[in-house]
Parts: structure tokens; C-alpha cells; sequence
């Protein structure tokens, strides 16, 4: 057989002013975020020991004139950071706020530290976090990002790194054991999730280079990135949670309105239950919808969960109204993904929210992340990112991969493609390549070039992940940005 292999090209971002870049470093620089936002900067909290909290402060001091690169021939895939003065690439300030430090006494990390069992360490450390943050955000002077400056002991002691890795990695498939250890920061976005104030987590290693964490398995230290892009991805981080949008999928001013919805399944505390997590992402303004779907079930080899046709028709008319109430009109188009296959009577429940809305185009996705199939190019590097094959009704995307722009491969491991099998396509395998694609470079979090899946079930997925500690019933909080 004989299949055709394309590359796409590098979706482009849109900045302030109508600017465009394929790089959201580059494009900041150049144009300045999307939406600044009201006021002149972000007011921050910070809560950690004596040393963590004088640690995080004096980082943001160092950045306010700009770090440099590391010298090299990759200046495009590592640049300086420009710094917080005249040429700050948010365009706004970042200051602690008078009164916002709290010092935690060292007598309260000791007993942490000194508590044998695993989850009442992790559950110690989320209550004496989650109680100060709830002090700071009952203040008149409210900031606009807590920052949680953790320190190394507390870190090796309760950060579960044999389950979720770090914050920024991809979150685990819904198919994860019951009975695994807590999760630190997932508790601590559930225990925090009902204050109107986002957070932040952040260790030692980003201001110091000397400070190493340990790995609980192997004992080794885990790998930090340069202090430049440190630099770029925690500001980056805390001017999005403080609802600013730094940038936006660019769309032809003659495309349809599009919204994008990512479904994806979790297992609530107890690891009984299969519930579901939606997260869409509204284009036009930069902003993520989360919503919680009721319990979800699976095919008789358990392999792949799926929604009855009354909480598949529930879940999506919620996430359409909300959108309406967002944009006050429906969208012309919606691109549904999916990390299973999708049931009939799944899609008869998600066909009959979308024709109430009076939606004419819809595209339907499985996204199979685990593709036996791989693509092999000459020479020592993988193939180019955007790499695309249409194989039958199945389309094998390399989101990850080289990339010319930064004239080399950046990633570590041998990047593998995934499979879009659309159930329902109204729209070409090409244009939904792109757009998958395009969706990978939508993780405000930090300033990545790429991702490996799509943000909205990158952010479905993560969801998923806290809204499990989140109690049945509690009106849990509906913007993404409280949720990384």
C-alpha cells in the first residue's frame, strides 16, 4: 500500500495589536500579550517558609532586568527573557503585595515531615497551605495569584512523583489504579478551588540552580530547564491565572465560530466510580469552561468509557449554554474529542443537544494516543512536527517532532504521532489535522512551543485529576485557570 505523508504547516498565534507568530515567546516580544487586562500589573501572595519566601522574591527581582540565554546555536528554542522593564513582554508589572508574605514557622514543616504515614503527610501539608491562602484571600487587599513557595524537605516528603510527575507533564490516561497515594498539588487546587483567586505552586529549583529535588524512585535529581525559560514560563503561568490572555488561536476572519470541547474520564476518590470532566475553550477570548459530568461507564473489557444518552445530552447542553451565556450566541461549528470511541447512544444524546442549539457542522474525534504505527526519516532526527497521513478514514498526526524553527528536535524521548478516528466529520482530515495540531499550542500554563494531545483534553484530563477530591454536589469552579 501507498499512503501520502504532508506536513502542515505551523499554526500561527495572535498577539496584541493583531500581531502573529508561530512562537509564543517570539510573539510576545514582538506584540505584547493578547488581552493586558485591566491595571498595570499583578498582585501577588506568596506562602512558604523564610527561605522559600525571601527565594521567590528575590527571583522576581533578578527577572525585572532580563536573563540571559544560554550561549549556543538554539537561540530561537531557548531566547533570553527580555526582563519587566521597558521591554517586558506582558506589558504589565509583577509585585508582592505589602502585607501578602506569610512565613510559615518551621515547627509546622517539621511535623509534616516527621509523620510516617504518606497520606496524613500530604493531607498535613494541605491543610496548613489551604488555611493560610484562605486567610490571605478574606483580606480587603485581595491579590490576584497566591503563590505557594514550597521547600525542598516538604517537596521530597510529599510530592507524589511516582504518579502524576511534575506539574507541567501530561496527566495520567483515565485507566489509573485505584489505591495510589494522594496527590499534593491536586489536593491543594481542590481544598483552594472555591476561593476567587488562582495559585500557584513553586519550588526551590526555579530560582536556584544549586537546589536539587530528589526523585522518590531513584534518588536522582530531577532535570530543570534554563533559568531564561524558567523565567518566561512561571510569568507567563501567573499573568494568564490573573485572567489576562497572552495569546489566541489566529482564525480567518471568514472562518466559522468554532468551539472546541474536550471530553475526558476520571475515578473519583474512593477509585470506584467513572465520572466525566469537559473542558471547552472559547477562541475568540482565550477562555477555558469546565464543566463536571455525571458517572460514566465502560464496554464489557473496560477499555473504553462512555456516557449514557440522557449525561451525554445533559453534559453537552450545559457546555453550549455556558458558552452562549460567554459569547451570547451559539457557535456555528463544534469539534467534539474524545480519548475513547464514541457509543450510539453516547452520540444520540450529543446529536440532540447540538441540533436544540441549531448547530449545523459538527466533527466528532476519537484521539488514540497510543498508535502502534510510526513514521521513521532519514537521518538522526524524527519526523517534522506536523507530519500528517491520511490512512483510510484515520489520520496519524505528529504533534511532536523536529522543528524547524528551532533547527533541531526539542523534545528528549522518541516522539510518537496520534491517530484522530472522527466518528462524525463534517469538515476534511486536513483541516482537522490542523486544528488538532493548532490545539497543542493553546497551554497558557507555560510558553511551549508544542504539546503532545490538544489542550482540550490536555485540560480535561487535569481537571479530572482534582475534581476528583471535589465532594458530589459542590458548585465547583468553572475556569480553567484555577485548575493548573
Amino acid at each position: 500500500m501507498t499512503f501520502q505523508l504532508d506536513v502542515l504547516d505551523e499554526p500561527l498565534l495572535e498577539f496584541g495589536g493583531g500581531g502573529r507568530s508561530i512562537d509564543p515567546r517570539m510573539g510576545l516580544m514582538e506584540f505584547g500579550p493578547l488581552q493586558p487586562g485591566t491595571g498595570d500589573k499583578v498582585r501577588l501572595a506568596v506562602i512558604g517558609t523564610a527561605e522559600t519566601v525571601e527565594g521567590f522574591e528575590r527571583f522576581v527581582d533578578r527577572c525585572r532586568t532580563g536573563i540571559a540565554a544560554d550561549s549556543g546555536r538554539l537561540t530561537n528554542l531557548r531566547p533570553h527573557f527580555p526582563g519587566l522593564g521597558n521591554a517586558n513582554p506582558f506589558r504589565c508589572a509583577f509585585e508582592v503585595e505589602a502585607g501578602a508574605r506569610t512565613v510559615l514557622p518551621r515547627r509546622d514543616i517539621e511535623r509534616i515531615l516527621k509523620e510516617r504515614d504518606n497520606d496524613a503527610a500530604v493531607r498535613a501539608a494541605v491543610d496548613l497551605f489551604a488555611e493560610h491562602a484562605l486567610a490571605i484571600h478574606e483580606t480587603s487587599a485581595r491579590p490576584d495569584v497566591i503563590v505557594f513557595a514550597l521547600p525542598t524537605d516538604l517537596i521530597e516528603r510529599v510530592v507524589n512523583d511516582t504518579v502524576t510527575g511534575d506539574a507541567d507533564e501530561d496527566p495520567l490516561p483515565e485507566n489509573v489504579p485505584a489505591g495510589l497515594p494522594l496527590d499534593f498539588r491536586d489536593l491543594l487546587k481542590a481544598r483552594t478551588i472555591h476561593m476567587r483567586c488562582p495559585s500557584q505552586i513553586i519550588w526551590p529549583s526555579t530560582w536556584d540552580d544549586a537546589q536539587k529535588v530528589n526523585r522518590k524512585l531513584n534518588g536522582r535529581p530531577r532535570r530543570t530547564q534554563d533559568p531564561a525559560t524558567r523565567a518566561w514560563n512561571l510569568f507567563n503561568a501567573l499573568f494568564y491565572k490573573a485572567g489576562r490572555v497572552p495569546w489566541r488561536l489566529h482564525s480567518p476572519e471568514d472562518g466559522l465560530k468554532t468551539s472546541y470541547c474536550g471530553i475526558s474520564f476520571y475515578r473519583d476518590e474512593t477509585g470506584q466510580h467513572l465520572l466525566t470532566s469537559s473542558a471547552q475553550m472559547f477562541d475568540e477570548r482565550g477562555k477555558g469552561l469546565i464543566l463536571k459530568g455525571g458517572r460514566a461507564r465502560t464496554e464489557r473489557n473496560q477499555r473504553h468509557p462512555y456516557l449514557s444518552r440522557e449525561d451525554a445530552y445533559d453534559l453537552l447542553r450545559r457546555a453550549l449554554d455556558a458558552y452562549r451565556r460567554h459569547h451570547k450566541h451559539y457557535p456555528a461549528r463544534l469539534v467534539l474529542y474524545k480519548t475513547s470511541r464514541f457509543n450510539p447512544a453516547e452520540v444520540e444524546g450529543f446529536e440532540a443537544a447540538i441540533d436544540e442549539a441549531l448547530i449545523e457542522v459538527r466533527d466528532f474525534v476519537w484521539v488514540y494516543e497510543g498508535s502502534p504505527l510510526l513514521a521513521m526519516r532519514e537521518g538522526d532526527y524524527p519526523p517534522l512536527r506536523g507530519s500528517v497521513m491520511e490512512m483510510g478514514r484515520d489520520t496519524m498526526l505528529y504533534t511532536r517532532g523536529s522543528v524547524p524553527f528551532f533547527k533541531t528536535y526539542p523534545g528528549m524521548r522518541v516522539p510518537r504521532p496520534i491517530m484522530l478516528r472522527p466518528h462524525r466529520q463534517d469538515t476534511t482530515s486536513q483541516e482537522l489535522a490542523a486544528e488538532t495540531l493548532a490545539l497543542t499550542k493553546m497551554n497558557w500554563n507555560s510558553t511551549q512551543f508544542d504539546g503532545a494531545s490538544p489542550i482540550t483534553l490536555q485540560a480535561a484530563r487535569r481537571v479530572g485529576r482534582i475534581l476528583k477530591h471535589v465532594p458530589q454536589g459542590f458548585d465547583a469552579q468553572g475556569d480553567y485557570r484555577y485548575y493548573i
